[in-house]
C-alpha cells in the first residue's frame, strides 16, 4: 500500500512539474502591403522601432513604434527600406533570417537561394536605422557549402550572433536538420568563421525549422519549426549549461498548439523575437496557400515570466536589481539627511543650544508619544544597536558640548522602469537619531545612527517584493577650507538585511554589508536676498551581498543560488542651494531648498546564480540605467523665540533617462531642551530585543523619572510604563 502511494505521490509532482509554460495572445496586426510574405523580426533595444524581412519582398523594412514593443501602434507611414537584391552580394531570390550586431552599426542578412546562398551584410551609418547604410564588400564566400560541416549544401534560414559577435550560428533546414555554430576570430567578421560545433535537431522536429533565437544571457534557445499542418507549428526549447554552446544544449520541451492566426485558415509562422525584457514574444507569418490561409500578420503575445515558453524561472535581472536599487538609495538617504543636518548647523551656528528633533511620520508609536515635546518622533519596531542620549550637564562653555538631533523621512517612488528590468514601486521610512559637537566657529564633528525600512514591490505578474532593513552608522565633519567656505565629509557604514517574498510568501533571505563616504564643498556666504550658493558634492560606496538561495515558488518549479556579489556605486553632482531668513512675530522663517544635477556613476554590475534543477551557473548583467537625474527640494523652517522649531521640507529625486524617480518628505518639531533634563532610549538585542526608554526631571530638588519598557520584536508588543519620585538628602 505504502509503494502504491508513493508511486502515485510521484505521478502528481511529475505530473505538477511537466506542466508547460505558454504564452497568451495579446494582439495582431495584418502586415499585407505593408511586408511581402514576412520571414523574421527583430526589434531595436528600445523597443522603439521594429524590423521585418520579406521573404519575397527581398528588402528589410524598418517602422517606428510608437509605445515601445507593442505591434499595435506600428506606424506603416515611418517607412525605410533597405533592398538587397543589388550590389557586390546581392539576395536574388528567398530571403530568410537577418541579425543586428551588438551596437546596432552592421545587419547581417542569410538567403536560402538553391544556388548562392547569399550572406549580405550592411553598415549603418547610424545604429538601428536603415535611411543610411553602405554595402560591405563581398567576401567571396558561397554559404551553401562554406566551411560545410555536415557533406550537404546548407539551405540557410536564419543567422545569430552571440553577445560579443565572437560566435555565428546558421540553421540548416531541409531533410537533415542542423545548427551550426561557428567561432570568429574577429568579432562580426563572417569571413573570420571556422566551425565549432553541430547540433543534430533531427529526433525533435517533423517538418523545417524556420527561426532559432537566444535568451538575453545565452542559456536557454527557442527553434521556430513550421509546416503544411498546423501541428507542425512548434517551439522547442533547449537549455545551455554553457552560455552560447550548442554542444551544452539539453532539450527540455516543446509547445505546440499556441500560435493565433486571423482568418479562416492557417498561416505559416517564419520567424520570432522578444522584448528586451524577455516578457512578449512575437512572430510573423506570411500566407502560404493563397486564398485558403490567412493574410500576412504579425502577433504579440504576453509571457509569464523573462522568456517564459514551455519553462518559467525567476526574474533574477528585476530581483537582482532591486536590491542594488536599496543599496544605491540607502547611501542616498543618510547623505541626503546628514548634509540637511549640515546645513541646519550653518544656518544656526552662532545658536548656543543646537538640539534638534524631528517628527517621523511613518509609524505612531504611544510610548514615544507621552514624552510630549521632548522627542516628538515615532520609532519603528526594528532597531539593531544601542543608542544612548543624554544631555550634558557639565559648566564647560556650551560651544563645547554635544547637541543631540533626531530625524525622521518617509519617501515613495518608482524606478527600474527600464526595457530590461520591470520597474518596481519604493517605500521608504526611516528614523537618524545623532549627536555632534561644536569644536570652534567653523568646525564640528559628530556620529548618527539610522534605521530604515525599505518596501520595494515589483510591478509584474510574480508577486515579488523585498522587505529590507538597514542600520547605519555615520560619522561626520564640517572643516573650514578658507574664509569663505567649508568642507562637509561623512564616512557611514551600514548593516543591511532582505527579505525576499513572491505572493507574500518569503522565499529567500540576504544580508549585506556597505561602506560608503560623501563630501562637499559648502560656502560660507551666498549671493542675493535668498542667500543663493553653489553646490559640488562626491558620493562613493561599495556593497557586499551575502549568498542566498531563492526558492521561489511552486508555480515556477525552479530554485536558484545566488553567489555572494559586491559592488561599487557613487554619483557627481553639481546645482545650488538657497535659505532667506526672515523676521517674523515671535521668531523667524527660514526659506530653503536646492537644485543639482547627479550623474550616476555606477557601472554595468555581473552576478551569478545556479538553478538547481539543471546545475547551470548563469551569468548576469544589471545594467545602469538612470544616469542622468535631477534632485531638488524646497522647504521651510520656523524658529520661535521660546525655542520651538518646526520645519518641513519636500524632496524630488527624478531619473531623466526612464522613469524613475522618488519623492520624500521630512518633517521636523523640536524645542530647545531645559538643562535639568535628560533622555535615553536603550535597546538590549541579547536580552529578549527589550527597550527601555526613560526621561527625568529635576523639579525643586526632587527627581522625577518616567519609564517604559517595550519588547520590539514580539508579535504581541509588551507595554509597560513606570514613575519614580526620589530626593537626595
Amino acid at each position: 500500500m505504502r509503494i502504491l502511494i508513493a508511486l502515485f505521490l510521484l505521478l502528481i509532482l511529475n505530473a505538477a512539474k511537466a506542466e508547460v509554460v505558454s504564452p497568451t495572445f495579446k494582439s495582431s496586426k495584418s502586415l499585407v502591403g505593408v511586408v511581402n510574405d514576412p520571414s523574421d523580426v527583430d526589434f531595436s533595444p528600445d523597443g522603439t522601432k521594429i524590423f521585418i524581412s520579406g521573404f519575397s519582398g527581398l528588402n528589410i523594412k524598418q517602422f517606428t513604434v510608437t509605445t515601445p514593443f507593442d505591434i499595435t501602434t506600428i506606424d506603416t507611414s515611418s517607412v525605410v527600406t533597405l533592398n538587397l537584391n543589388s550590389g557586390d552580394d546581392p539576395i536574388d531570390t528567398h530571403l530568410q533570417g537577418f541579425a543586428f550586431n551588438d551596437d546596432g552599426t552592421k545587419i547581417f542578412a542569410i538567403s536560402n537561394a538553391a544556388t548562392t546562398k547569399s550572406m549580405s551584410v550592411h553598415t549603418l551609418t547610424t545604429a538601428y536605422d536603415l535611411s543610411n547604410v553602405s554595402q560591405d564588400a563581398d567576401d567571396g564566400k558561397q554559404w551553401k557549402d562554406y566551411l560545410d560541416p555536415i557533406g550537404e549544401n546548407i539551405t540557410h534560414r536564419d543567422i545569430e550572433f552571440n553577445n560579443d559577435g565572437t560566435k555565428m550560428y546558421l540553421i540548416h533546414a531541409w531533410l537533415n536538420e542542423q545548427m551550426i555554430e561557428y567561432d570568429l576570430s574577429t568579432p562580426y567578421l563572417p569571413s573570420t568563421a571556422s566551425v565549432s560545433s553541430v547540433l543534430d535537431l533531427n529526433d525533435i522536429n517533423q517538418d523545417i525549422i524556420q527561426d532559432f533565437e537566444f535568451d538575453d544571457d545565452g542559456t536557454r534557445m527557442y527553434l521556430q519549426e513550421s509546416g503544411a499542418a498546423v501541428d507542425t507549428h512548434k517551439i522547442y526549447v533547449y537549455k545551455l549549461s554553457t552560455p552560447f554552446a550548442i554542444s551544452s544544449a539539453k532539450y527540455v520541451g516543446r509547445l505546440l498548439n499556441f500560435f493565433k492566426a486571423d482568418g479562416t485558415g492557417q498561416a505559416l509562422p517564419l520567424g520570432l523575437d522578444f522584448s528586451a525584457d524577455g516578457m512578449k514574444l512575437y512572430q510573423v507569418a506570411y500566407s502560404h496557400n493563397g486564398d485558403t490561409d490567412p493574410p500576412d500578420f504579425i502577433y504579440q503575445y504576453d509571457l509569464s515570466c523573462p522568456y517564459g515558453i514551455v519553462i518559467c524561472e525567476n526574474d533574477t535581472l528585476s530581483n537582482t536589481g532591486g536590491q542594488i536599487e536599496f543599496a544605491k538609495n540607502l547611501i542616498r538617504k543618510n547623505t541626503s539627511i546628514i548634509f540637511k543636518r549640515f546645513e541646519w548647523l550653518r544656518r544656526h551656528e552662532a545658536n548656543k543650544n543646537l538640539n534638534s528633533n524631528n517628527i517621523n511620520l511613518n509609524i505612531y508609536n504611544p510610548v514615544l508619544a507621552t514624552l510630549k515635546n521632548k522627542l516628538k518622533g515615532s520609532f519603528n519596531e526594528k532597531i539593531y544597536s544601542q543608542v544612548s542620549l543624554k544631555e550634558n550637564k557639565s559648566t564647560e562653555n556650551k560651544s563645547k558640548k554635544w547637541s543631540y538631533w533626531s530625524h525622521g523621512d518617509i519617501s515613495f517612488g518608482r524606478t527600474g522602469d527600464t526595457a530590461t528590468s520591470n520597474p518596481n514601486e519604493i517605500r521608504v521610512s526611516g528614523l537618524m537619531i545623532g549627536a555632534d559637537k561644536k569644536i570652534n566657529n567653523n568646525t564640528f564633528f559628530g556620529a548618527a545612527i539610522r534605521y530604515g525600512n525599505d518596501d520595494i514591490k515589483f510591478i509584474s505578474s510574480n508577486g515579488l517584493k523585498l522587505d529590507t532593513e538597514s542600520l547605519t552608522l555615520n560619522l561626520y565633519s564640517t572643516l573650514p577650507v578658507n574664509n569663505n567656505s567649508n568642507l562637509n565629509a561623512l564616512l557611514g557604514v551600514s548593516l543591511l538585511k532582505m527579505d525576499q517574498l513572491y505572493s507574500s510568501t518569503r522565499t529567500g533571505k540576504r544580508n549585506g554589508k556597505q561602506i560608503f563616504t560623501a563630501i562637499n564643498l559648502n560656502p560660507e556666504n551666498g549671493y542675493g536676498n535668498f542667500n543663493i550658493m553653489p553646490t559640488v558634492k562626491l558620493e562613493y560606496g561599495i556593497t557586499h551581498f551575502s549568498k542566498y538561495t531563492d526558492f521561489a515558488t511552486s508555480s515556477t518549479n525552479t530554485i536558484d543560488t545566488y553567489e555572494s556579489l559586491t559592488f561599487e556605486t557613487g554619483s557627481v553632482a553639481a546645482g545650488f542651494k538657497f535659505d532667506n531668513l526672515i523676521e517674523i512675530n515671535d521668531g523667524k522663517l527660514s526659506r530653503n531648498g536646492s537644485l543639482e544635477y547627479i550623474n550616476d556613476l555606477t557601472p554595468d554590475i555581473h552576478y551569478k546564480f545556479r538553478n538547481h534543477d539543471d546545475n547551470i551557473t548563469k551569468h548576469k548583467t544589471a545594467h545602469a540605467y538612470s544616469i542622468h537625474n535631477i534632485k531638488g527640494n524646497i522647504g521651510f523652517e520656523v524658529l520661535y523665540e521660546s525655542g520651538t522649531t518646526f520645519a518641513l521640507n519636500y524632496e524630488r529625486f527624478q531619473g531623466l533617462d526612464y522613469s524613475s524617480h522618488q519623492d520624500s518628505i521630512f518633517i521636523k518639531f523640536g524645542h530647545v531642551g531645559e538643562e535639568e533634563s535628560e533622555f535615553a532610549l536603550n535597546y538590549k538585542p541579547l536580552e529578549n530585543n527589550q527597550t527601555e526608554i526613560t526621561y527625568n526631571k529635576n523639579i525643586n530638588g526632587l527627581d522625577f523619572k518616567f519609564g517604559s519598557n517595550y519588547s520590539l520584536m514580539s508579535q504581541i508588543p509588551d507595554y509597560g510604563a513606570t514613575i519614580e519620585v526620589s530626593s537626595t538628602f
